[in-house]
Formats: structure tokens, C-alpha cells, sequence
């Protein structure tokens, strides 16, 4: 007899076959407190999918035996709080680089089976699961191996994270990043530069020498706009090409200005200057044909 038969069958003669999904709904809000959904769904034999129709009101009603096995889970070591001061120091570690809450928070979310981690929330708070920590511990190690992007965005994280001299993970490698009395190891930290490697100021990612250059010439790698401004604005005009970034868009500019290297100042006045000097050239040429 199939399922459905069956449903119906114990309907007409009045057996009670499903019951009120309310109290599980209750339970799994609770559990949701200290264990993620993938947890949860471990603990009791059931997939994720079918935790979010619950948790998300989709379902109504649940069999008595789903009822009894998710009642029975109980919070595991993920009840355990710790002190949010390293996963706080890893979560700005990671901001330097130009890793933003919400890509970590994305991350952190994939593994815990989640659709969203509240980042915002650690950085705020002073306690946090022992899970939730463990995920970000994970989360820190992965990101800190990879080439972050180079979007408006993840210059936005670095300002930001400069602005309130947040450490590098360089500079926690050789201390207990979670220990409350240690302090960050900003000799250890050398020039995001690649070609160079000095050692850098606190609250700084690249050299003294490094930012001098990039006030003066608006480079720090070499890229010199006064020497090579036809350069330069033909490669700005390539990748904005190429890219879909408008140059006489802020935005866009600031796009390209980053893949270049450049501060936006400095490509805006390269593509000026070597836009007047192409109307030169041309006006020149008109007359030479005359």
C-alpha cells in the first residue's frame, strides 16, 4: 500500500498519523542556538532540506517518529563558549588582506551546511561557540593561502582595516593569535610589495620607501605614470575594454586603478594629459596635410 494510501487510509478511521510540527519547530530553534543545520542533521538521520522545511514554517506537520528523533538531539560541545577575541583578530587578519565579512561569512556559512554567517555579530560580541569559532579557524587558514580579489570592495576592507591598524596574519604566526594578553609581531611583517620585502611601520602593509614612491609617482611597484603615461593609458584603456569598466565612471576608474597599481589621481591624470596630447598630434597632422 503506498504511503499516500496509507495517510489516507488512517485518516477515515480517525488514527492520528502525523502531529503538529510546532514543538519540533521549537526544539530545532533551540538546537540552532550552538549547532549548524548540517550538524543537526547528522545528529538526528535526517538531510538538511528537510531541517530548513521545518525550521522555515514549509512543513506543518511531522511523523511521530521524525518528532521522537529530533527531539532526542541534545547540543554537543558546540554549547561550549569561548572568548571571540581570536576568531576576531583572524576575521580582521584576513581584512587586511582585502577578504570581506561577507565572503568570509559566506565561507563560513558553506561549511556549516548555513545559507548566512553573521560576521558583524562576532566582531561585536565578546563570546561565541566552540563550533563557530572552529569553522572560522578553518575558514582563516584556507583564505589566508589564496590571492583575494581585487575589486572596489576588497580595497574598501584594506582601507578600512589600515584605518584601525588591524594585524596580517604574519604578524600572529609567531604568537598565540588567541591569547588575550598577546600582541601582535610587527617586526615579522614585511611590504605587501612584491619586489621589495622591508620591513613595514605598525598599522602599515607596506614599506616607508614603498608609500613614498606611490605619493609621488602614484606607484609603488615600479609603474611610473610621468615616464610611462602613454603606457599606462593604453593599458587602462585595454582592461576597461575588455573588463566592462567605464573610465568615466568613479567606480570603474577606481577598478582599473587597482589592477594597474595606481592610485585613482594619478590614471586620471595620465588619461588627461595623454588625452590632450593626442588632440595635439591630431590637430598637427591636420595641418601637415593642408
Amino acid at each position: 500500500m503506498a504511503k499516500a494510501t496509507r495517510q489516507r487510509k488512517a485518516n477515515q478511521l480517525g488514527i492520528r498519523r502525523r502531529v503538529a510540527a510546532t514543538r519540533v519547530r521549537q526544539h530545532l530553534q533551540l538546537l540552532r542556538r550552538t549547532m549548524s543545520v548540517r550538524e543537526i542533521a547528522d545528529a538526528s538521520g535526517f538531510t538538511g532540506t528537510s531541517i530548513w522545511n521545518i525550521l522555515l514554517h514549509d512543513q506543518k506537520t511531522v511523523f511521530p517518529e521524525t518528532q521522537a528523533k529530533i527531539l532526542a538531539v541534545t547540543p554537543s560541545d558546540g554549547l561550549v563558549l569561548v572568548d571571540s577575541l581570536g576568531t576576531q583578530r583572524r576575521i580582521q587578519a584576513l581584512g587586511t588582506m582585502g577578504w570581506t565579512g561577507e565572503v568570509i561569512g559566506r565561507r563560513v556559512a558553506m561549511r556549516r551546511g548555513d545559507t548566512w554567517a553573521n560576521i558583524s555579530r562576532i566582531m561585536q560580541g565578546t563570546r561565541l561557540t566552540a563550533s563557530l569559532a572552529a569553522e572560522v579557524n578553518l575558514v582563516y587558514g584556507e583564505l589566508r593561502q589564496q590571492i583575494p580579489p581585487t575589486d572596489l570592495a576588497a580595497s574598501r576592507a584594506k582601507a578600512r582595516a589600515q584605518r584601525r591598524q588591524w594585524a596580517p596574519p604574519a604578524a600572529w604566526d609567531a604568537v598565540d593569535i588567541d591569547d588575550p594578553d598577546a600582541k601582535p609581531d610587527w617586526a615579522a611583517v614585511r611590504c605587501e610589495v612584491v619586489s621589495c620585502g622591508r620591513q613595514v611601520k605598525r598599522g602599515w602593509l607596506r614599506c616607508e620607501a614603498c608609500l613614498i614612491r606611490l605619493k609621488k609617482h602614484g606607484s609603488a611597484d615600479g609603474y611610473v605614470p610621468v615616464k610611462n603615461g602613454r603606457a599606462l593609458a593604453e593599458d587602462a584603456r585595454f582592461i576597461s575594454e575588455h573588463e566592462g569598466w567605464s573610465l568615466d565612471d568613479e567606480q570603474g576608474a577606481a577598478l582599473v586603478a587597482e589592477r594597474l597599481g595606481v592610485t585613482l589621481e594619478a590614471l586620471r591624470k595620465c588619461l588627461q594629459r595623454h588625452s590632450r596630447t593626442n588632440t595635439q598630434a591630431e590637430k598637427l597632422a591636420e595641418r601637415e596635410a593642408q
